[in-house]
């Protein structure tokens, strides 16, 4: 399957990329904005411009990945290294691009916008754990309940780790440049990786509230003390 990587993630509704059909498909309609070169938590950009919002989305395999559905624009992060197929479906017309993750963890570019968040913003925080000897814990996904201007945007928050205590302190919304379509709600991945047995102090901070909880390794088992029901949620409680 041969593929255009496009420069820039707003240049994806101005380009046609080449990829293999599916036999249901007389055309090659899935856009994508690279597909090598991406690292952990990159926003890519999937498009089927010619079929509205009517499309279902498909990644294999789906673990850690999250998807923002915008109109006909998908994007995209993927929360660990691998390759990655994404399948884009509209009634009898089916397309699919793969793309392969990197090892290394995205960051935004640091000249670009910072949004603040939205009066009375909350997120809401889904956990997957990963078990890989002595780089075991978890990884943490946040994403706003509000949206933002950019399909691409990006959550933005500073990490820290001492002494068993693990603080996530959350700044804004990252938008890149000459990104001006569409809104979307906001997310990115954090891995607190390694874990230590034993317990874990967990400080989150947004909107100049702090949240303060815990969570208790035992070997492969994990248990998430955090008594917040609204402001920041994580689910699932216990892995």
């Amino acid at each position: 399957m041969k593929k255009m990587i496009l420069p820039a993630l707003s240049a994806i509704l101005l380009m046609t990329a080449s990829c293999s059909k599916d036999p249901v498909s007389n055309t090659s309609p899935l856009q994508v904005s690279k597909t090598t070169d991406i690292k952990k938590g990159e926003p890519v950009l999937f498009s089927f411009p010619k079929y509205g919002d009517t499309i279902l989305w498909n990644i294999k395999p789906a673990t850690t990945a999250k998807v923002s559905v915008t109109g006909s624009i998908a994007t995209v992060k993927f929360g660990q290294k691998g390759t990655f197929t994404v399948v884009a479906t509209s009634g009898s017309v089916r397309d699919s691009a793969v793309v392969h993750i990197d090892d290394s963890v995205y960051t935004p570019p640091p000249a670009a916008t910072i949004l603040p968040f939205s009066t009375g913003e909350q997120l809401a925080i889904t956990v997957s754990k990963v078990d890989s000897g002595a780089n075991s814990g978890l990884i943490f996904y946040a994403l706003t309940q509000n949206s933002y201007t950019c399909i691409a945007n990006y959550l933005v928050s500073d990490f820290s780790l001492a002494n068993n205590a693990y603080t996530i302190d959350f700044k804004g919304i990252f938008v890149p440049g000459n990104c001006t379509a569409g809104t979307a709600k906001a997310g990115a991945f954090r891995y607190l990786l390694p874990m230590a047995n034993g317990t874990n102090t967990l400080t989150i901070k947004l909107n100049n509230t702090t949240y303060t909880g815990s969570i208790v390794k035992a070997g492969s088992n994990y248990t998430i003390n955090w008594s917040y029901t609204s402001g920041v949620t994580i689910s699932p409680s216990t892995l």
